[in-house]
Parts: C-alpha cells; sequence; structure tokens
C-alpha cells in the first residue's frame, strides 16, 4: 500500500491522469472508507479516478459518486470485464437482456450526476475490448459515459475491438473519442524484458511497446 501510495504521487508530480484499479465495492462505513481513501481531499492513494465493483448494490456506489461530484473526480464501474469467466454471470439473461445491460441501465442517473461540461460522464463504464459487440451494445444504453478498455494487447484484443464502442466526435474532429484503452502487460513486460541485460536495455523496450501501442491505436482511431 506504501508503493501504491508513492506510485500515486509520483504520477500526479509529473501530471498524469491516474485511474487506479482497485475494484472496491462494499457496503455502510466500508464503502465510505474506500471513497475518502481514493477520492477524497486528503487521500493517502490520490488519483483521478478509481475501478469499483457493481454487483452489492447501486448503494456500495453512491460513497463513490458522491466524493467524485464533491471533487471533481470520476468513478469507473465494472460492466463487461475483459476476463474470459465474465460471461459466467455478466452475460446471463436477466428478464430479457444480459445482467451487464441491467447494471448500465441501473447507473443511468448516476452516469448523469457526473456529466461535465465535454458532455462525457466522470462515471465510466468497463468494457473489456475481447467483447466488441457488448460495447456497441453498451454505447447505445451509455452515450455520454467514458469506456474504460481492458484486454487490449497481451489478452488478445486488437485495436479496432478496442475502440469498438467508442464514437466519432462531437466537434467533427477525425478521430474516435469516448474512453481509454488500457495496455498492461503488454507494456509493462514486454517480449524480451525478461532477457535483458540491465535497466537500460529493460527501459529501451518499455518505451518501445508503449510507442507500437500508441501508434497501433491513434491508426484505428483515425
Amino acid at each position: 500500500m506504501r508503493a501504491l501510495a508513492r506510485v500515486c504521487d509520483a504520477a500526479r508530480e509529473v501530471g498524469l491522469v491516474t485511474l487506479v484499479d482497485a475494484k472496491r465495492g462494499d457496503i455502510g462505513s466500508t464503502a465510505e472508507g474506500y471513497a475518502a481513501a481514493y477520492l477524497g481531499q486528503d487521500a493517502p492513494f490520490k488519483c483521478d479516478a478509481v475501478t469499483v465493483n457493481p454487483y452489492m448494490g447501486l448503494d456500495t456506489l453512491e460513497p463513490f459518486v458522491r466524493r467524485a461530484e464533491d471533487n471533481g473526480k470520476g468513478v469507473i464501474v465494472l460492466a463487461r470485464t475483459s476476463n474470459p469467466g465474465s460471461a459466467d454471470f455478466q452475460a446471463r439473461d436477466l428478464e430479457g437482456a444480459p445482467l451487464y445491460a441491467r447494471v448500465v441501465e441501473a447507473l443511468a442517473p448516476m452516469i448523469a450526476r457526473l456529466e461535465g461540461d465535454t458532455g462525457w460522464s466522470g462515471l465510466m463504464l468497463v468494457t473489456g475490448a475481447t467483447g466488441p459487440d457488448e460495447a456497441r451494445h453498451l454505447r447505445e444504453l451509455a452515450p455520454r459515459a467514458l469506456f474504460l478498455v481492458p484486454g487490449y494487447g497481451a489478452q488478445g484484443a486488437g485495436a479496432g475491438e478496442a475502440m469498438a464502442g467508442f464514437v466519432s466526435p462531437r466537434d467533427g474532429g477525425n478521430r474516435l473519442e469516448g474512453g481509454c484503452v488500457s495496455a498492461s502487460r503488454s507494456v509493462t513486460f514486454p517480449a524480451g524484458s525478461a532477457e535483458a541485460g540491465n535497466r537500460a536495455e529493460w527501459d529501451a523496450l518499455i518505451i518501445a511497446a508503449i510507442d507500437a501501442a500508441q501508434a497501433d491505436l491513434l491508426a484505428a482511431a483515425s
């Protein structure tokens, strides 16, 4: 936890937008404590947004949404995750629609509460790149919600699949918008990194992996 606090501080010092993938989700005072720890004014793990798990109910999300409203932060709710087992429950039919869709429908008031001047909401949805059809469905259900998209790279999804839920910009620009694509293992552990002989070689491999991912995603967004 000390390491996480130091990483959050270091990211903020250099001006990075920081999304903490903590997947918090609990009730009552515990949820209040988690919300304060990540999104509060004096948070030890101060970040711009944090991921939360909605499957214990909307009351578990309320402390995070309230803190986000008060402090100009974001909340990222798991909708359709990128792991193979996501279909075990998230895709199950619930009165004529998959569970992930029912979750997002229930989030509509919170999405509206965090909508900013840009027209995008600070309530984001996790929409795995491994489910492009589901991402397109979620875009129809939540046109103002930004997407956080895992599953690109190491989990096998390509740039086009990762941006399946992105849309043409409202200002007439020439690149798709609507979220943030996450590249994790493919960047932090790129091919050859285990055999790097020193830090300089390791750094070079990671920088090359970041550059390649950015170029790939930018090409798909154009």
